[in-house]
C-alpha cells in the first residue's frame, strides 16, 4: 500500500509539472512567471540571483568553472567560450537535471561587434549615423546568438569628460544627448522588435550611474556627482535607453554623493524601477558587491550583499556573496521574501521574453556561416569610413596626388593588426585584419614605392629605431 501511495504521488507530481502554466507557450508571460515562482524553493530562487564565469578562457583572471562545477539551477553564466556546442551541453544539464528545468542566461561582452569587428563606440559616435549603428549592432547580435550568447553587457553609455579615464573608448563621448541617441540605436540593434527573435540578444546598460566621472580618471574611484549634474547629464542616456526597452542594467563601482552606485536605493529603485518603471533586472559589475567593503559601507560580505540587494541589485556577478549569505539573511528576517520573489521574477521575465523556456538551445551552424559574411564586412567598412574625422590637412596634402611616387609609412600601428581590432573585442581575430601597410600595398600596388619604419613601440624607452624613422 505504501509503495502504491508513493507511485501515485510521483505520478501526480509529474502530471502537475506537465500541466504547469509556466510551461505553456501560449500563456501570458506574467502568468508563467507567477506560476513558476510559486513552485520554486528558496534555494532555487537564490541560485537564480547569481552569475558564474564558465567556459574556456586564456586569461588567468577569467578561468571559468567546469560543467560539473556549475549548479544546474544557476541564473546566469558569463560565457567566455562563446561555443554553441558547449553552451548546449551546459544548458542541457540545467534543463534536464534541475527540478523545474529553468534555462541559464548566457552573457558575454559584445561591445563593438562579435567576430566581425566594428569601430569602437567612441568612433561610432563620430559617424552621426544612428541607423547604421543599429544595423551593425543587429549583425553583432546575430553572430553572438549563433555562438550561444543571449545577453550582452553593452552598450556603455557613461558620459565621460576626463580623457584620462581608461574606458572612454567604450562609450559615445562627453555629450549626454549623443550617448542617449547612440545608446538607443545600439539597444534597438541588439534586441530588435522582439527579444524572442532567434537573433536578438538582451542589452545591458552600463555602468549605472556616473561611472565616467571617476576622480582623476582613475577606475573604481570616487566621483563627485551633484543632484543637478546627475539629472541633467548622467541619467539622460539611461532614461532614453530604458524608454527604448533595454532589458537590463549593470550597477557601477563609483559612488554618488558618498553612496556607492551598487548600494544606492535612490538610483536603483526610486528612479529606475519606480519612476521609470523598468521591469527587467540589475546585475552588479564584476565583484562590485564585495567592493562595498572597500568603499566603507559594509563591514563584511554578508552586509555587502544585504545592502546591494535591498538597494536594487538583483543579480550578483561573480563574487558569490548572495549565494553564500542569503539563506541566513532571510532566516534573520533582514531580507523579506517579497523582495526575493520580485528579484527572481525580474530575472525570469528577461528569460521568458528571450524565449529561453521554449527554445533553450542554440542551433549549431558551421563557423563559415556564422561570421564575417560579405554584407557584414561591407557594413564594417562603411561605418569605419563614416567614423573618420580629419583633424588637420596642412597644405592640402590629402587626397594624395596621383603624381606621388613614394610614401613613407611610419609608426608602430602601421603593421600592427591586434590594435586595429580595438579594445573589448574578445572574438576578433588578427587573421581577419588587414593592416594599414597591407591596405596601402593593396591600393597602390607597384605604382608607388612604400617605405616603412616602426620608429618606436607603444610603451617603453627603446629609441633604437627612431633614427630610421
Amino acid at each position: 500500500m505504501r509503495i502504491l501511495y508513493l507511485l501515485l504521488l510521483t505520478v501526480f507530481v509529474q502530471l502537475s509539472f506537465a500541466q504547469s502554466v509556466y510551461k505553456d507557450k501560449k500563456a501570458p508571460i506574467e502568468n508563467r512567471i507567477k506560476d513558476l515562482v510559486s513552485k520554486m524553493t528558496l534555494e532555487e530562487k537564490i541560485l537564480q540571483l547569481n552569475q558564474y564565469n564558465a567556459g574556456r578562457n586564456t586569461n588567468v583572471n577569467n578561468i571559468g568553472a567546469e560543467i560539473k562545477e556549475i549548479p544546474s539551477g544557476i541564473g546566469s553564466l558569463i560565457f567566455f567560450s562563446a561555443d554553441p556546442v558547449l553552451r548546449n551541453q551546459i544548458q542541457k544539464k540545467a534543463m534536464e537535471e534541475s527540478r523545474l528545468g529553468i534555462p541559464i542566461l548566457f552573457g558575454f561582452d559584445v561591445i563593438h561587434g562579435f567576430r566581425t569587428v566594428y569601430p569602437i563606440s567612441l568612433a561610432q559616435a563620430c559617424s552621426w549615423n544612428t541607423d547604421l549603428v543599429t544595423q551593425v549592432s543587429s549583425v553583432a547580435a546575430k553572430e553572438a546568438c549563433l555562438s550561444g550568447i543571449d545577453w550582452t553587457f553593452s552598450p556603455m553609455i557613461d558620459v565621460a569628460r576626463d580623457p584620462r579615464w581608461g574606458r572612454v573608448s567604450e562609450g559615445y563621448g562627453e555629450d549626454p544627448y549623443t550617448n542617449a541617441m547612440f545608446g538607443v540605436a545600439t539597444v534597438k540593434g541588439y534586441q530588435g522588435k522582439d527579444l524572442s527573435n532567434p537573433y536578438s540578444i538582451a542589452a545591458c546598460l552600463k555602468h549605472y550611474v556616473g561611472y565616467g566621472m571617476s576622480e582623476g580618471g582613475r577606475d573604481y574611484h570616487f566621483s563627485d556627482v551633484s543632484p543637478q549634474s546627475l539629472w541633467e547629464t548622467y541619467l539622460v542616456p539611461y532614461q532614453a535607453c530604458v524608454k527604448a526597452g533595454a532589458a537590463t542594467l549593470m550597477s557601477a563601482f563609483n559612488d554618488i554623493s558618498g553612496v556607492p552606485a551598487s548600494a544606492n536605493h535612490y538610483t536603483l529603485t526610486e528612479i529606475l524601477k519606480k519612476r521609470w518603471g523598468h521591469d527587467g533586472f540589475v546585475v552588479s559589475d564584476w565583484n562590485s558587491v564585495e567592493q562595498l567593503i572597500a568603499q566603507g559601507v559594509a563591514k563584511d560580505r554578508k552586509e555587502a550583499g544585504l545592502k546591494a540587494f535591498m538597494a536594487g541589485v538583483e543579480m550578483d556577478m561573480m563574487d558569490k556573496v548572495y549565494l553564500e549569505n542569503f539563506q541566513q539573511l532571510i532566516k534573520e528576517n533582514k531580507i523579506p521574501m517579497s523582495r526575493i520573489d520580485d528579484a527572481v521574477a525580474r530575472i525570469l521575465r528577461v528569460k521568458f521574453r528571450l524565449g529561453l523556456f521554449d527554445e533553450p538551445y542554440t542551433t549549431v551552424v558551421d563557423e563559415k556561416d556564422r561570421y564575417l559574411q560579405p554584407e557584414s564586412r561591407t557594413l564594417a567598412s562603411k561605418l569605419a569610413e563614416e567614423s573618420m574625422v580629419l583633424l588637420k590637412n596642412k597644405n592640402g596634402i590629402l587626397p594624395l596626388s596621383s603624381e606621388v611616387k613614394k610614401i613613407a609609412v611610419i609608426g608602430p600601428m602601421a603593421k600592427d593588426k591586434s590594435n586595429l581590432l580595438g579594445s573589448w573585442s574578445y572574438n576578433g581575430r588578427e587573421k581577419d585584419v588587414e593592416s594599414i601597410y597591407e591596405g596601402l600595398e593593396k591600393e597602390f600596388g607597384t605604382k608607388v614605392q612604400l617605405s616603412y619604419a616602426k620608429g618606436c613601440a607603444f610603451d617603453g624607452t627603446d629609441e633604437t629605431e627612431l633614427d630610421e624613422a
